[in-house]
């Protein structure tokens, strides 16, 4: 267990001394998940301000708090007064961060984040104790409490860093400090914060500033050279030949799952998706410039599991669902489309989808443009709701009946199901926001089954 001395917090905030011996166990934003001996962080958001919960803090055993400059103290904490509660936390995880010996990995890009960031915490687990970003702790709030979780024999940190807005990457940069650094892929993606596919570049590669080593993709080819202007040494991976780390070859077989040979080794990837071998090959350049052993690295990725909802095959009877309805984009959805295709065979299609959010001002011509690369794949039934409804009205002639719109997910799902009949590739893909997931119960089921559960 990590511990903190009163006078280290002191310290690393740059607060007055505190003097007193206490020892805080352990460094908390919710009072709910609070530990006796603890020091509360009172982060402040839009909906929510921690000041209002330091009472709470103490009666359920805080022993200090960090809180704003001229918040009104409260018996039995001891205060460090800060000016940003949230920059406390983030300086609070630096000096945490700078006790792990071994590599610290920050990863981002626009797709691919947590399916790179689980293979590449299976392999480095070969050589070292690590820990990894759980769940989707990778903002401003979520990174600084994955790396104040490491426990005390963590070695090696992989760390999952995202962002809405300009600067917030560099910001958790800072709180990192990286050794190696990876860029998956850039696309168009959180427009409303970034703006132009310029301004997604800018910010995804400012994590590589001042990096000694930064692996990334090869989407779009200009990502290297982008990398090349901020980390010391830069290597581009992937199954293009402009990549400088390159699989001697590679397949995908029948369940859409990679198999890459380098160096004589064979590595076998048990998830499905073509971009998921691009994503392998970035953690296989890592753990070759770390000199891992890659048949050691081989055997731990034959465990790797992504978190459910990421390119999560499901199956009902004959019926297949590929289901990725986390988060979605363009590049995402391209690259599901690329999956489906493979899988598909002679199967009938079905293409389930709800908006991608966040794309600012080019929302429609992007649902457009996706609507038109979803009839290129011949679906035999598409199913759509929010920003995907006034994209396919182009196509209601030629779908005719073989389109179903719907106001919410749920209904979306008990449309599509009663439509379904035997062996189909049922595609759903839908940002978080959509809550496409909502239609899973019924796609997953026969339709006396949802006729029973809904009446």
């Amino acid at each position: 267990m990590i511990t903190w001395s009163a006078s280290r917090v002191a310290s690393v905030l740059r607060a007055p001394p505190v003097d007193c011996s206490e020892v805080f166990g352990s460094i908390c934003t919710d009072t709910r998940s609070l530990q006796r001996g603890a020091l509360f962080v009172a982060l402040v958001g839009e909906r929510f301000d921690g000041h209002d919960y330091l009472a709470e803090a103490c009666r359920r055993g805080a022993t200090g708090a960090v809180v704003r400059s001229g918040a009104p103290k409260i018996p039995g904490l001891i205060s460090y007064e800060v000016q940003d509660t949230t920059e406390a936390l983030g300086m609070l995880a630096r000096e945490r961060r700078r006790e792990i010996t071994g590599p610290v990995v920050a990863i981002t890009g626009t797709n691919g984040k947590t399916a790179t960031k689980e293979m590449l915490a299976c392999a480095l687990r070969v050589r070292w104790s690590v820990h990894a970003t759980h769940e989707n702790r990778n903002n401003l709030i979520g990174v600084p409490l994955t790396i104040l979780d490491a426990p005390s024999d963590c070695d090696a940190l992989v760390v999952e860093v995202g962002a809405n807005e300009l600067g917030e990457i560099a910001r958790l940069r800072d709180v990192v400090e990286p050794s190696v650094g990876i860029v998956t892929n850039v696309s168009l993606g959180h427009l409303d914060g970034f703006g132009s596919f310029e301004g997604v570049m800018r910010e995804k590669t400012s994590l590589l500033s001042g990096v000694e080593l930064a692996v990334v993709g090869t989407d779009p080819p200009s990502l290297d050279s982008w990398a090349r202007q901020q980390a010391a040494r830069v290597v581009a991976a992937g199954l293009d030949e402009g990549a400088s780390f390159t699989p001697d070859r590679w397949k995908l077989d029948d369940k859409v799952q990679g198999t890459i040979w380098l160096d004589g080794i064979e590595v076998r990837l048990p998830v499905v998706g073509y971009h998921q071998i691009e994503n392998l090959m970035l953690v296989l350049a890592v753990a070759r410039e770390l000199d891992l052993d890659l048949s050691a690295v081989a055997t731990a990725l034959e465990d790797v599991r992504l978190p459910p909802g990421r390119c999560e095959v499901l199956t009902y009877d004959k019926r297949t669902i590929l289901q990725d309805a986390y988060n979605s984009n363009p590049g995402s959805l391209r690259a599901l489309l690329k999956t489906a295709a493979v899988m598909r065979k002679e199967r009938p299609l079905i293409v389930v989808l709800g908006s991608m959010l966040e794309l600012g001002g080019d929302s429609a011509s992007l649902h457009a443009e996706m609507a038109d690369c979803v009839m290129k794949s011949n679906p035999h039934i598409v199913a759509v709701m929010g920003e995907f409804v006034p994209a396919f009205k182009r196509f209601a002639d030629v779908l005719d009946d073989r389109l179903i719109i719907a106001l919410d997910a749920a209904s979306l799902g008990r449309s599509v199901a009663a439509r379904l009949s035997g062996d189909e590739l049922v595609l759903v893909k839908g940002s978080r926001g959509v809550h496409l997931e909502d239609a899973m119960p019924y796609l997953l089921s026969t339709e006396e089954t949802q006729c029973s559960t809904t009446s």
